[in-house]
């Protein structure tokens, strides 16, 4: 990694923690809670599988994968942007029906639309191309354990949301479902 990228990478971070924390303070009040500890739980068993099974490979967590260019690491940098710009079109198109945990909203709508319509977890779509681009920026096995312990955590939470929303959208979430994919689109 170099740092100029590495530092771009960090900003785009903070960046979009910044704007998440400020508009969390928007949302419609919550009707309905689903679970709280489950894809946290999620991430702390792949981490620590993940980090138990470098040990008995003998690869260590900071096991440099490979050199990252400068070529790579503004390759790496698009792709985190990109992640951060897809997170971001999403929060705006569900507007006041976000929330940080699985919950339910008051007069909570089913958006179908914008980025909606290219995968129906979108926000947990551009998280996981954001920690791509980390990762392949970073170059260490660290990196790409945490990357597939937040696939294994947000595939947890968005099992958790098709719940509630099937109990809440019955007919509506049911085709939805047949029509766009949960997370990658047009794939998975």
């Amino acid at each position: 990694m170099t740092d100029s990228t590495w530092l771009f990478i960090e900003c785009c971070w903070v960046a979009w923690l910044v704007y998440w924390v400020i508009m969390a303070f928007t949302t419609k009040r919550t009707v309905e809670r689903g679970g709280f500890i489950g894809y946290r739980l999620v991430a702390g068993i792949l981490i620590v599988g993940l980090l138990a099974a470098g040990r008995l490979l003998h690869v260590s967590s900071q096991s440099q994968l490979w050199q990252t260019t400068l070529a790579l690491g503004v390759v790496a940098d698009c792709v985190v942007l990109a992640g951060a710009a897809f997170t971001v079109w999403a929060r705006i198109t569900l507007g006041r029906n976000w929330s940080a945990e699985v919950t339910f909203k008051q007069d909570h709508q089913l958006i179908e639309s914008g980025p909606y319509a290219l995968a129906r977890h979108p926000i947990y779509t551009g998280l996981i191309v954001m920690a791509l681009g980390t990762a392949i920026d970073y170059g260490r096995a660290f990196g790409f354990a945490v990357l597939i312990a937040l696939c294994g955590s947000l595939w947890w939470k968005a099992r958790q949301e098709e719940r509630i929303m099937s109990r809440h959208f019955p007919d509506a979430y049911a085709e939805y479902s047949k029509h766009v994919r949960a997370i990658i689109p047009f794939v998975l």
